[in-house]
């Protein structure tokens, strides 16, 4: 009797640890569909609110006025035949197109306000602004106002200001109190200004909205006046002269780009990228000086946090004064400014592995490495005395007309 309740003990603590074996099995099975299905959840999230992101702007591109004007010059043999609607344009055909907009929604257009020429004999024109979202105010003077000291006189004034100067972070531009104030946005991020919010725009965007707005390729606005005194071809002639002994940098803040992510992922098999930013840091903390930091590389990475036409950051030109050798992903068309012989331009996951393959080349035949370094970086030596009158006339277009006629209708 003792041996089969033995027997009968020991089949039940089998049978329970079967049972808690198979319970376990299932806990686990649960947990690894609980969380698949979560990460399927929110990639599809993702993917919607990237689609309406993407209507919304092709929505705000295509809206009255925007489709009015677009109608109106399609419909005009005048302008059948334009491609881009440039400030030529303006000054050639306003009157025509200012009088349509006129009469539709009651916009003040006038050709005589463009390109006013500057008296430096006239006292100086006071402008009270308010900057907001932007950066700080000294660095706000130093990117944007340095190079229209000479014309106007510039006055901060949060709470009496005649231009609003705001960039897309924040909500300023829907406060009621600056309802009559002049608004300029400034796109520092990859998108399409919303010009049913604003009166003139600044961005990366390859747009043409009559004297509204501006394309401005941002790689080089940070540095824009340090660009027109540093001598690249000497930075890289030292690096040329004081070959790095180190691989690769890079200083990111954020994880936002999934390709970046990647391509860091896969080059770190060949050798380990030292990351100098906050993210995945990997050398005892966030540096302080960027340039500083990248100019013990060889390379470095200059990746945007999205891709996009005409979206270019100072990513790579910060790696460029650093004197180390670009690896650039992000911008559609970079090469119309930047010599694409003189980096490595990555288009995407389909040229990664081929791109990876090129580097690990360059790092181990110093030839190579130099002939790239000894390359001509910017395409075109006036580019930036260009930029920098376009962004000055474009500023002084607006600052220059009469407070009560400068204001574009918003439609908000």
């Amino acid at each position: 009797m003792k041996n089969k309740s033995y027997k009968l003990r020991k089949r039940k603590t089998r049978e329970e640890k079967r049972k808690n074996k198979l319970l376990k099995i299932r806990r686990k099975k649960l947990f690894i569909f609980t969380h698949e299905n979560i990460l399927l959840f929110f990639k599809i999230l993702f993917f919607i609110a990237n689609s309406i992101y993407f209507m919304i702007n092709i929505f705000i591109l295509y809206h009255s006025p925007n489709k009015e004007i677009l109608n109106f010059i399609n419909n005009n043999t005048e302008f059948k035949n334009i491609d881009n609607y440039t400030f030529n344009l303006i000054n050639n055909s306003y009157e025509k197109i200012g009088n349509y907009l006129n009469n539709k929604y009651n916009i003040y257009y006038n050709s005589s306000n463009l390109n006013i020429p500057i008296n430096k004999k006239e006292e100086k024109k006071t402008i009270r602004i308010h900057a907001v979202n932007i950066c700080s105010r000294s660095e706000f003077k130093r990117t944007f106002l340095w190079y229209l000291k000479d014309t106007f006189i510039v006055q901060f004034d949060k709470d009496n200001p005649d231009y609003l100067i705001y960039n897309v972070f924040g909500t300023s531009q829907y406060n009621p109190k600056y309802d009559n104030v002049t608004k300029i946005a400034l796109i520092t991020e990859n998108g399409i200004p919303d010009l049913s919010q604003c009166d003139y725009a600044i961005g990366h965007a390859h747009i043409s909205y009559l004297d509204r707005f501006f394309t401005l390729p941002f790689c080089f606005l940070r540095r824009l006046n340090e660009t027109k005194h540093l001598n690249l071809e000497q930075i890289r002639n030292e690096a040329i002269n004081n070959p790095r002994k180190k691989f690769c940098s890079a200083a990111i803040t954020n994880s936002i780009s999934g390709f970046r992510k990647k391509f860091i992922k896969e080059l770190n098999k060949y050798k380990i990228v030292d990351m100098g930013g906050r993210y995945h840091n990997n050398v005892g903390g966030p540096v302080k000086d960027k340039m500083e930091f990248f100019k013990n590389y060889k390379f470095s990475i200059a990746m945007e946090n999205s891709d996009g036409d005409g979206y270019a950051t100072e990513k790579i030109v910060d790696s460029f004064f650093s004197g180390t050798i670009p690896i650039y992903y992000g911008n559609y068309v970079i090469e119309e400014y930047i010599n694409p012989k003189s980096f490595i331009l990555i288009r995407g996951l389909e040229d990664m592995k081929e791109k990876i393959e090129y580097i690990k080349k360059i790092d181990n035949d110093d030839k190579l490495y130099k002939s790239i370094l000894k390359e001509k970086v910017i395409n075109d030596d006036r580019i930036i005395e260009k930029m920098l009158k376009e962004q000055s006339d474009f500023w002084i277009h607006i600052f220059n007309q009469d407070i009560k006629k400068v204001k574009r209708n918003t439609f908000s």
